[in-house]
C-alpha cells in the first residue's frame, strides 16, 4: 500500500491540477508606451488576455516616477485599449498578492515575466525558470518567463526626455512615434507632468555649479584605480550604518538626483532596502562590464553574500565625486514633490508679467519678482508663517543673492554674434533686429559710467561666448529665441549697493516666439551658461567676471529665532481685521478690506455683482468690470468710482499694502543685518557709502522745495524706520527663494533707500 501511495502522491494523483494561470507583467510604467504594449501584447498573444495582468504600484517619487495609479491606467486604457480590470495595483512587483489573492493558491500557478536585464534578480528555492509547462500551484513555487525584446527600442528614459523636450513641436512629433494615436488629454497628462519634474529638477541642479565641480573632479585618478580599490574595507551589514556612511554624499536630493544625471534605465531597479534580498547593486554604478563576482571581490561581501556596504558606500562617494555631486543631501520624496505644486501658475505669471510690461523697461526681460505677501502668488497666512519662520531659522530652500546692477538682455545668433534686447522689436524673429556690439556702444553713448558699463559688457560676453562650442551655444540661446537676462555690475555705474568690483551676473533665460512673445523661462540656464564659461576659462575677462546666482547660506541664529514672536503677532493682527484663519489666504484679506471699503464710501447702495466688480477692479487689478453707465447707472456712484478709480486706488492699495510690507521687509531686514554679501568686496567701506548717499539725498530734497519729492521723501523715510532705520542698511539688495515652486524676494531696507536715492537721479 505505501508503494501504491508514493506512486500517486509523485504522479499527482493525491493533489488537483493547475486550472489556471496568471502572468504578471509588473513595472512602474513611468509613463506606459508603445515599448510597453508590445510586452503586453506578446504576452497575451502566449497565455491569453483572461491569464495576463498588468501590476504597478501607485508610488510617485521624483523625478523617475511622477504618476498616480490612476493617471498609469488612464493612460494604458484610452492609448492602447487594455481591459481596466486587467490592471492592478500592487505593491511588491514580485509577489502581487493583490493579483493573486482571487485565485487558488493550490490550482493556479503564477508566472512573473521581467525583461533580459533582470532576468538574474530572481532565484532561490521559489522561484524557477518557466519552460513551457507549469506544474506547481503559487503556494509551492513561482515561474519567470523572461520576455524577448520587442525590437522597438523605446526606453522610460528616452520617453520622458523627449515628452519634456522645450520645443512643443519636438514633443508632439515624439508622441506620435510612441502612441498609436493623438489624445490631446493625454499628451497633456504625460507632456505636463514630465515637463513639471524638468522643471523641478533643473532648480534643483541650480544649487550647484555642476560644471564647476566636474571641473574640479577631472583630476581625479581614472576607475579601476584608486577609484574603485580604496585601501582595506571593514563591511557593514545592517542598513543603520550604511547610511550613516552615505549621509555625507546624499542629503538633499536623495537617490533620485543620482539617477537623474547618471540617466541610465538599470537604476530604476535600484533601492536601497535590497529588495527580496537579492543583493544586486545597479551595474552602472561599478566598471564597465563588472560583474557580480567581480563587484563582490572588488567590494567584499558579507553573511548575505551582498557586496561590502562601506567599500560600496565609498565607491559611490566617487562616482558622486565625479558627477559634481558633492553637495548633494537626502531628502523625501515629498520634500522634492511640494515644489512642482505651483510650478505651471510660476510660469504662467512670468509669461503674464513679461508680455503686460510689453518692452523691456531695465533692458532685460527678467521676470517681475515677487514678495511673499503679493496676492499672484496666493499664499495663505499661514504660508507667510512658514516662510517668516523659515526665514529666521536659516531653514529658506534654494537662496540666493539678489543683485543690484544694470539689466542686459543677451543672445547669441550664429550670423551675428553677440546681441543685446531693448524692446519687444529685438526680440522678434529671433533677435534678428536685435542690438549688435556697436548698436549698443551707439545707444548708450555719452551716458557716464553707463556707457563703459554696457560696451565693456557686450566685448566681454562676445569674448567668453566665442570660446564655447556650437552645441553649447544652441542649447542656451536656440540661435537668437532665448535671451539671457544680466545684471551688469560696474563700480563706476552704481544704483544703490556699491560692490566694489565689475561683475556680470547670469539670472536665466526667456524664451521668444517669432513675434517677439514670452513663450517660456528657465532658470537653470543661469547657472549651465556661468559652469560653461568657467569651464573652458573664460569667466575673468578683460573688465568683467563672469558668474551665475550667488549662493548664500543664511544665518543660524537665537537672536534671529527669538523675533518669530514679534512678527507672528504683527501677521495675526491683520487676520484679525476680518477674523481670517491661516488656511485663508493673503489675497482673502484685500478681497475683505476693499468690500469694506466699496460699503464705506459708495455714494449708494450696490447691489453684489456691481460691488465684487469693483473689488475686482481694485484690489486685484481686474479691469474686465468697465466704469460706466451700463454697469453703474447712478450718476454720482459712478464720478466717485471713477475719481476712485483713477485718482486714490493706486494710493489706497499702497496703503493697504504697507503693513505686509512692514512684516517682511523687517524680516528681511533683520535676516540681512545677520549675513554679508557674497559679491561686495568691502562691506564695510560700501556701508559707509551708502550712508553717506542717503544723509546727501535727504538734504538735497528737502533744499530743493519740490513738494512732491519731499512728500516722497517722508513716506520713504517712515517705511526706513518702520524696518529698523538707518542702522538696518546693508551692502545687499536681499535674498531669492524657492517656496511652493515660487522664486520670491525677500529685502529689508533696500526698497526705501532704492525710492529715496532715485528721488536725486537726473
Amino acid at each position: 500500500m505505501g508503494k501504491l501511495i508514493n506512486e500517486w502522491v509523485t504522479e499527482s494523483i493525491l493533489t488537483e491540477d493547475i486550472k489556471k494561470t496568471v502572468v504578471t507583467y509588473v513595472g512602474r510604467f513611468h509613463p506606459f508606451h508603445s515599448g510597453h504594449n508590445a510586452t503586453y501584447q506578446h504576452l497575451v498573444k502566449k497565455f491569453g488576455k483572461d491569464n495576463v495582468y498588468i501590476g504597478t504600484s501607485d508610488k510617485v517619487q521624483l523625478p523617475k516616477s511622477p504618476f498616480t495609479f490612476k493617471e498609469k491606467v488612464k493612460i494604458m486604457t484610452t492609448m492602447f485599449g487594455i481591459p481596466k480590470n486587467k490592471i492592478v495595483k500592487v505593491k511588491n512587483p514580485y509577489s502581487p498578492k493583490e493579483i493573486l489573492q482571487s485565485f487558488s493558491e493550490e490550482t493556479t500557478a503564477f508566472i512573473t515575466v521581467v525583461g533580459e536585464k533582470d532576468k538574474s534578480r530572481l532565484g532561490g528555492k521559489y522561484f524557477e525558470p518557466y519552460k513551457g509547462k507549469v506544474e506547481k500551484g503559487y503556494a509551492d513555487a513561482g515561474y519567470v518567463y523572461v520576455s524577448p525584446s520587442q525590437g522597438n527600442g523605446i526606453s522610460g528614459t528616452q520617453v520622458r526626455k523627449g515628452m519634456s523636450d522645450s520645443d512643443e513641436k519636438s514633443r508632439i512629433k515624439f508622441f506620435k512615434s510612441v502612441y498609436p494615436k493623438f489624445n490631446q488629454k493625454i499628451y497633456d497628462l504625460v507632456s505636463g507632468r514630465l515637463i513639471k519634474v524638468e522643471s523641478v529638477m533643473e532648480s534643483f541642479l541650480q544649487t550647484f555649479d555642476i560644471n564647476e565641480m566636474l571641473s574640479e573632479a577631472s583630476s581625479l585618478p581614472p576607475s579601476g584605480k584608486g577609484i574603485v580599490d580604496d585601501g582595506p574595507g571593514a563591511f557593514y551589514g545592517n542598513m543603520k550604518t550604511f547610511k550613516k556612511e552615505m549621509n555625507d554624499v546624499t542629503s538633499t536630493l536623495g537617490w533620485q538626483i543620482i539617477s537623474y544625471l547618471m540617466d541610465d534605465d538599470s537604476m530604476e531597479s535600484f533601492d536601497t532596502s535590497y529588495p527580496n534580498g537579492s543583493g544586486r547593486y545597479p551595474v552602472s554604478f561599478f566598471p564597465s562590464g563588472d560583474t557580480m563576482d567581480g563587484q563582490k571581490a572588488r567590494y567584499g561581501t558579507d553573511v548575505t553574500g551582498r557586496p561590502g556596504y562601506k567599500k560600496w558606500a565609498k565607491h559611490i562617494k566617487k562616482v558622486a565625486l565625479r558627477l559634481g555631486m558633492e553637495f548633494v543631501k537626502f531628502a523625501e520624496p515629498k520634500d522634492i514633490e511640494n515644489l512642482t505644486s505651483k510650478i505651471d501658475n510660476e510660469k504662467t505669471k512670468d509669461k503674464k508679467n513679461n508680455l503686460k510690461e510689453g518692452i523691456l523697461n531695465e533692458g532685460g526681460a527678467y521676470g517681475h519678482m515677487n514678495h511673499p505677501f503679493d496676492i499672484e502668488l496666493g499664499l495663505t497666512f499661514g504660508d507667510l508663517k512658514i516662510i517668516i519662520d523659515n526665514a529666521l531659522n536659516g531653514k529658506l530652500e534654494f537662496t540666493r543673492e539678489k543683485t543690484d546692477g544694470q539689466a542686459l538682455a543677451i543672445s547669441y545668433r550664429s550670423d551675428k554674434g553677440i546681441i543685446a534686447a531693448r524692446n519687444k522689436s529685438h526680440l522678434k524673429d529671433k533677435g534678428l533686429n536685435a542690438l549688435d556690439i556697436k548698436g549698443v556702444s551707439d545707444k548708450f553713448a555719452n551716458r557716464g559710467g553707463l556707457t563703459d558699463a554696457y560696451n565693456f559688457a557686450m566685448r566681454d560676453l562676445e569674448s567668453a561666448i566665442s570660446k564655447l562650442s556650437k552645441a553649447q551655444k544652441e542649447k542656451v540661446f536656440k540661435n537668437g529665441s532665448k535671451f539671457m537676462n544680466i545684471e551688469v555690475i560696474w563700480p563706476e555705474s552704481v544704483n544703490v549697493v556699491p560692490y566694489g568690483q565689475p561683475l556680470l551676473v547670469f539670472h536665466g533665460t526667456m524664451e521668444y516666439n517669432e513675434k517677439g512673445e514670452a513663450i517660456g523661462a528657465d532658470t537653470s540656464d543661469a547657472r549651465i551658461l556661468a559652469g560653461m564659461i568657467k569651464q573652458v576659462n573664460a569667466d575673468v575677462q578683460d573688465a568683467y567676471t563672469i558668474q551665475g546666482p550667488p549662493v548664500v547660506t543664511l544665518p543660524k541664529n537665537q537672536e534671529l529665532s527669538k523675533m518669530k514672536s514679534k512678527f507672528f503677532s504683527q501677521l495675526s493682527k491683520v487676520q484679525k481685521e476680518f477674523k481670517l484663519k491661516d488656511s485663508d489666504g493673503v489675497a482673502e484679506y484685500h478681497q475683505r478690506w476693499w468690500e469694506q471699503y466699496v460699503d464705506k464710501n459708495s455714494p449708494s447702495s450696490l447691489d453684489n455683482k456691481t460691488k465684487m466688480g469693483l473689488v475686482k477692479r481694485w484690489a486685484f487689478y481686474d479691469k474686465g468690470f468697465r466704469l460706466d453707465k451700463k454697469n453703474i447707472s447712478d450718476s454720482k456712484t459712478l464720478d466717485w468710482a471713477k475719481k476712485t478709480d483713477k485718482i486714490d486706488q493706486i494710493k489706497i492699495s499702497k496703503q493697504n499694502i504697507r503693513k505686509f510690507e512692514d512684516i517682511f521687509l523687517g524680516v528681511g531686514a533683520e535676516v540681512l543685518s545677520f549675513m554679508s554679501s557674497a559679491l561686495t568686496v568691502n562691506p564695510d567701506k560700501a556701508l559707509r557709502a551708502m550712508q553717506k548717499r542717503l544723509d546727501q539725498t535727504i538734504k538735497d530734497v528737502r533744499k530743493s522745495g519740490d513738494p512732491k519729492k519731499i512728500e516722497k521723501l517722508k513716506l520713504e523715510l517712515e517705511r526706513l524706520k518702520a524696518v529698523g532705520g538707518r542702522d538696518k542698511i546693508v551692502p545687499n539688495e536681499g535674498l531669492v527663494f524657492a517656496y511652493k515652486g515660487y522664486t520670491m524676494k525677500l529685502t529689508g531696507t533696500f526698497a526705501s533707500l532704492n525710492q529715496i536715492l532715485g528721488l536725486m537721479y537726473f
